[in-house]
């Protein structure tokens, strides 16, 4: 179920200037379709409004381009509904 008003809810964001944009990939295997990928994105945008978001639904991915720790997004995606899956590592 997501959480309507969390997304609603405006946060502010400090960003510091000299930091560099690091891409981060998120798995979402329950992010099925197009109708999927807006929340996912609306719950990114509201941890970084400045972020750079590709959703790939097929694949259940999103990349991420961020200045911000991947903490943030992770927290944020399973609150909306949509927890990360590590990829296992080989």
């Amino acid at each position: 179920m997501i959480d309507i008003a969390m997304l609603s809810t405006p946060k502010v964001v400090a960003v510091p200037l000299n930091q560099e944009n690091t891409m981060l990939q998120f798995n979402i295997p329950n992010m099925t379709c197009g109708s999927c990928a807006r929340p996912v994105r609306e719950a990114l945008l509201s941890v970084d409004p400045l972020a750079q978001i590709e959703t790939d639904t097929p694949a259940r991915q999103v990349r991420v381009e961020t200045a911000l720790d991947e903490a943030a997004f992770i927290a944020v995606l399973a609150e909306a509904g949509y927890p990360h899956q590590p990829q296992p590592r080989p």
